[in-house]
């Protein structure tokens, strides 16, 4: 990975191709402003792909999570509906996930100290 920010070497990038349309200089073959203008498209592309990836990877992100918020409340709605048709008691309710009442810890009264 390079040192610093992209828009920074962005910018150094395009201050660099400017200057090479000045420079006279006999340079190698492949240091020419043409040569950076497409390394910079390059990059450029490249940062536009991740981002429209990075939109795509949150949107799912929320549509997993509206799914998942729609299953639990229909989980909540079948607990619901067999425990009110089959009772809060029923070994139905109790094979549906429920907590059948016989089953649930019976509270234990204060003692008068406590509050």
């Amino acid at each position: 990975m390079i040192g610093g920010s992209i828009p920074k070497l962005l910018q150094i990038a395009g201050e660099t191709k400017q200057a090479l349309e000045k420079i006279s200089a006999d340079l190698p073959a492949d240091v020419t402003p043409a040569e950076t203008a497409a390394k910079i498209v390059e990059l450029e592309t490249a940062i536009e792909e991740l981002d429209a990836i990075n939109a795509e990877r949150t949107r799912l992100v929320n549509v997993k999570g509206d799914k998942a918020k729609m299953l639990s409340d229909y989980l909540v709605h079948v607990r619901l509906s067999v425990k009110a048709v089959c009772g809060p008691d029923s070994s139905e309710y109790d094979m549906i996930g429920g907590t059948r009442s016989s089953e649930r810890k019976k509270p234990k009264k204060k003692q008068e100290g406590e509050e």
